[in-house]
């Protein structure tokens, strides 16, 4: 037994890893000087210092004795006592995460040893042909031959090794197993059940519940009960493990969810809050905004009950989700307001041909419910038609002839290339912006503003001059015959060339 004192605190350990995490991690010692912490051992002191800040303790021996000697203690106290091995289930968590700190140790051996012992350690592993001192595969082999699993840790009925000792108290309790009441009490007070493992938290509080159905079902019970916010207790949990026997041997949530609503365990969804409060839809400002408000809520209304009906088919929404989401999309009908037909109207009395062509001049499958209001009350066909058709008539619904369409595509055409140009220039200006030029009079310009002002002085051409295989690059003032140098480099010349042609334009 360890005996550690300070400051008039005393605390007991039964191994020497428990110390260490008491060292490590306990506000209560963190700031205290070593030279004032006792520690014993049987009576027999043992050195407490500090190694990187971090308090530690120091013994006599080699390392791979004294490392060795730190599994042999929970070996005996806690994984084999009286020489019998334990499953990790039987194991309170806090002893089992003592052979995970051995394993995180093991990447610090300076922390556990002095220089010196690492150095005669290393001379013996050499001694026997080995690399050196290795104390986590030292403890990967320990760890198997002792209890039969390595740092991944044991093999659960899944046939997967895992290391956290939530994870097989979880698959104990599901399996019935008598898992000690401390080692549920431990858990009851963590949360260490709130992620993957949710579905065994009424293991945990309802010991009815145990082993009581195969891993496959409870798995859906639990996560159906949690989503529906209903408990699953001592009271409820025989007649759910009755009902369990109603559903294929894996089922999925959605069988489960079916089965318990309808022999009235599960209720209803009930409507959102939203839903509970009237919309103020507005008021068309046209016939054409009514018709197309009416022909677009007709539209998603129909699309989202299609999509329902087949999710339903094939198993993937449960028959509560299915009644609710129609309810709502033929809710949804009747709170559509005016304010995307008021819109769309509007762009139609001024002849807004950018909004309009952005939203009718798609594929037959896109916006189809507009294209069918505009066929409702203007009787111009827009769905079955030829591109060029049906661009002519989406003019032609803005009033335009082919003459008034042929000068808007001229002049959108013209504007199309004139933001080209201008995203061309802004581009190119960023990257000369981050070059310097040295001016004639001395001062430090940016690439950019460098080629501005020699624009600005008449340099108005980008002439070409071949020095054997290369070729340079300059911008000329072709009255006062007069060239300076440009730099693909540090992008003057490519901002030189998209300046002028922005000019030009």
């Amino acid at each position: 037994m360890y005996q550690l004192s300070f400051s008039g605190s005393a605390h007991s350990f039964p191994t020497m890893l428990e110390v260490l995490r008491f060292l490590r991690d306990d506000a209560s010692v963190a700031a205290v000087d070593a030279a004032e912490i006792a520690l014993t051992f049987f009576a027999y002191p043992v050195t407490v210092t500090r190694y990187n800040g971090k308090l530690t303790v120091r013994r006599p021996g080699t390392a791979t004795s004294l490392f060795l000697s730190l599994i042999d203690e929970i070996d005996a106290a806690y994984f084999r006592p009286s020489f019998a091995a334990l499953e990790p289930w039987q194991i309170r968590r806090e002893h089992w995460q003592l052979l995970y700190l051995a394993f995180d140790l093991a990447r610090e051996p300076l922390y556990l040893f002095s220089s010196d012992q690492i150095a005669q350690a290393n001379e013996e592993a050499a001694k026997s042909g080995r690399r050196g001192l290795d104390l986590f595969e030292l403890l990967q082999d320990e760890s198997e031959r002792r209890f039969g699993f390595r740092y991944a840790g044991p093999v659960l009925d899944n046939r997967q090794s895992n290391g956290r000792h939530e994870v097989h108290v979880a698959y104990a309790l599901a399996a019935g197993k008598p898992v000690p009441q401390a080692v549920i009490d431990d858990y009851v007070s963590l949360s260490k059940f709130d992620s993957d493992l949710q579905w065994a938290k009424p293991l945990l509080a309802v010991p009815e519940l145990r082993g009581a159905l195969p891993l496959a079902k409870l798995v859906p019970l639990a996560t159906v009960m949690r989503h529906s916010k209903q408990a699953i207790t001592s009271d409820n949990a025989a007649l759910l493990s009755m009902l369990m026997g109603l559903v294929p041997n894996s089922p999925t949530t959605v069988e489960v969810d079916d089965l318990l609503y309808a022999k009235g365990i599960l209720e209803a969804h009930p409507l959102p809050e939203a839903y509970q409060k009237p919309v103020d839809v507005g008021l068309p400002t046209c016939q054409f905004a009514e018709v197309l408000r009416r022909t677009l809520a007709d539209s998603a209304r129909d699309n989202r009950l299609a999509e329902l009906e087949k999710a339903r088919k094939s198993g993937s929404i449960s028959a509560r989700r299915f009644q609710l989401d129609s309810q709502l999309a033929i809710l949804d009908h009747g709170r559509h307001t005016h304010t995307f037909a008021n819109e769309f109207a509007k762009a139609v009395q001024t002849a807004d041909m950018s909004y309009l062509l952005s939203i009718l001049d798609r594929p037959d499958d896109a916006n189809r419910a507009s294209k069918q209001a505009v066929r409702e009350v203007f009787g111009i066909k827009l769905i079955g038609v030829r591109a060029a058709a049906r661009r002519r008539g989406i003019f032609q619904l803005a009033g335009m002839d082919a003459a008034q369409q042929a000068e808007w595509e001229a002049s959108s055409v013209s504007q199309r290339e004139a933001r080209r140009v201008a995203r061309e220039v802004a581009r190119a200006r960023e990257a000369a912006e981050m070059s310097r030029v040295r001016a004639e009079d001395g001062a430090v310009l940016t690439g950019a503003e460098w080629v501005d002002r020699t624009i600005a002085d008449g340099f108005s051409q980008i002439v070409s001059l071949r020095q054997g295989t290369s070729v340079r690059y300059a911008l000329a003032d072709p009255v006062r015959q007069l060239q300076v140098s440009l730099r693909a480099n540090d992008g003057t010349l490519a901002y030189a060339r998209v300046a002028l042609e922005q000019r030009a334009s």
